[in-house]
C-alpha cells in the first residue's frame, strides 16, 4: 500500500491546527525567565542585605511579576522558583564537565609524599574460620531441608 506524502502532511497539519495547546513547558506569566535573568541580585538581596523572601517577592510583585492567573508573587512562591533555577543550573554545569569513564581518578599523595593506596578487607563477620575445615563444617541439602521443614511444622496441618 503507498500512502501519499503530501496528503498525509496537510492532514496533520490540520491536525495540529485543531490541538488544544497545552500549558505544560511553556511560558506563562515570565516569572521564571524574571528571576532566572536577575537570580544573582536577588540571591545578594536576601543574604547580604537581609531581605526577605516575601519582602522581595512583594517588590517583584509591585513592578508587575505574577504568577498562575496573574495573582502576585508570594515568598513561597519565589523561594520555589529560586530552587529550581538553582537545581537546574547545578545539574546543567554538572552535564558541561565532560568526563573521561576510562580513566581512573589520580592516587592523592599523603603528607609523606608517597601515594595513598585503598586495599579492601572483609569484615571480620565474614572472615572464614580460623581452624578447622570447611568440610566438617558443611551442611547437607538434605539437613537444611529438615531444619527449615522443623521451623515451619507449626503452619502444616496434621493429618
Amino acid at each position: 500500500m503507498d500512502i501519499d506524502p503530501k496528503t498525509l502532511r496537510g492532514h496533520v497539519n490540520r491536525l495540529k491546527a485543531n490541538r488544544v495547546a497545552s500549558p505544560i513547558g511553556k511560558v506563562k506569566t515570565g516569572a521564571t525567565e524574571i528571576i532566572r535573568k536577575h537570580f544573582d541580585e536577588l540571591e545578594r538581596l536576601h543574604h547580604e542585605d537581609g531581605a526577605s523572601w516575601t519582602e522581595i517577592a512583594s517588590g517583584l510583585a509591585a513592578q508587575g511579576v505574577t504568577q498562575g492567573e496573574g495573582q502576585p508573587l508570594t515568598g513561597r512562591r519565589l523561594t520555589a522558583l529560586m530552587h529550581n533555577i538553582r537545581t537546574r543550573a547545578e545539574k546543567l554545569k554538572g552535564k558541561a564537565i565532560p568526563r573521561d569513564r576510562t580513566k581512573m581518578p589520580a592516587e592523592r599523595p599523603q603528607q609523606d609524599g608517597r601515594t595513598a593506596r585503598k586495599t579492601l578487607a572483609l569484615s571480620a563477620e565474614m572472615m572464614g574460620p580460623s581452624g578447622g575445615s570447611l568440610m566438617d563444617e558443611t551442611i547437607s541439602e538434605d539437613e537444611i531441608r529438615r531444619t527449615e521443614l522443623a521451623r515451619h511444622a507449626h503452619l502444616l496441618r496434621k493429618r
